[in-house]
């Protein structure tokens, strides 16, 4: 098993105006969690802390709602051209020279996907179809050999669910390295490679996972140092702003996480992706295995056929040369 996190590193630095972004997006959601987090406090100040409480619980579910909006209008394109750069740098060394990336870039996802809801679509097919597979198909103990205890196996599948999300991101790089415009048919395509080498990747992606579980703990720390000590001097009948501030750098810790780690993880997958995408030639013999498990991978099939269809009817309904 190799990480490459040096090179991984590398090609990422190179996409210096994406990790900005990636800063800005992210730190603009932590400055509302602080905000909120105060009017919280003031509202506990008033009204009791249990009234602070009941509104914080609301707005855990209300917020996880409002990030997913978030992500399908902004984070998949900010992410899909993040993936595009990162792409081109692995295949090439490089990105052509004197090109505004956010220009190069969002016409490279615009030029496959056409609209972000297309890109969320074949996003959300490729995680349902992934976490079916790993349900079934891949009998995750394979990978990591432990006593056959359930409380050991729940813990185990966990990780492996949060760990997929590097390398559906490696099948949408998987489409920018194939230039197949038909999304679908290349997101099938690159489901099958992962099954003709999901342990490889699995690994790799697990372990990034359990990395990026003691970088959220590291960065956390840090932040606590100064909030904690904030929280020192408090006085103890202000238990509910202590326990805001605690939360703080626990969000504070994860942002950190989505900002610098995760593009360094999603690299690292993807270069393990393209690495064995190289050597694999696609086996449908796989399809049938994989439709007996995910309805969503027969609606990705149904869509590829939709899209060659109307590629076709398009070309046949362009006037002739004479």
């Amino acid at each position: 098993m190799s990480l490459q996190l040096g090179e991984a590193i590398k090609i990422v630095a190179q996409t210096k105006v994406y990790l900005l972004y990636r800063t800005v997006v992210y730190s603009a959601i932590a400055v509302v969690v602080a905000v909120f987090l105060g009017i919280l406090m003031l509202i506990g100040s008033v009204f009791g802390s249990g009234a602070a409480g009941v509104l914080f619980l609301i707005a855990l579910f209300a917020g996880g709602f409002g990030f997913r909006l978030l992500r399908e209008y902004v984070l998949y394109l900010l992410q899909a051209g993040h993936i595009a750069l990162i792409t081109e740098i692995a295949e090439t060394g490089t990105l052509p020279p004197g090109i505004s990336q956010t220009a190069w870039a969002k016409e490279k996802v615009m030029k496959y996907y056409k609209e972000v809801s297309v890109l969320a679509l074949v996003d959300q097919l490729v995680k349902g179809v992934l976490s079916s597979l790993n349900r079934t198909l891949f009998n995750v103990m394979h990978v990591l050999p432990l006593p056959a205890l359930d409380s050991f196996v729940n813990i185990v599948q966990r990780i492996v669910n949060f760990s997929l999300t590097y390398i559906d991101e490696s099948v949408i790089a998987y489409t920018f390295r194939t230039g197949n415009e038909n999304v679908f048919d290349a997101a099938k395509s690159g489901i099958l490679v992962y099954c003709q080498s999901w342990k490889a990747l699995l690994k790799n992606a697990v372990m990034l996972t359990l990395l990026s579980y003691v970088f959220i703990i590291l960065t956390t720390l840090v932040f606590m140092i100064p909030l904690g000590i904030l929280a020192f001097f408090l006085p103890l009948s202000w238990a509910l702003v202590k326990f805001f501030l605690f939360v703080l750098a626990l969000f504070f810790g994860v942002s950190a996480k989505w900002i610098l780690f995760d593009p360094v993880a999603c690299t690292s997958t993807l270069l393990t992706f393209l690495k064995e995408a190289e050597s694999i030639k696609p086996d449908l013999e796989w399809e049938s295995k994989i439709e007996a498990v995910s309805d969503q991978f027969c609606t990705l099939k149904a869509k590829a056929g939709e899209m060659t269809r109307s590629a076709g009817e398009s070309a046949s309904a362009q006037p002739q040369g004479v």
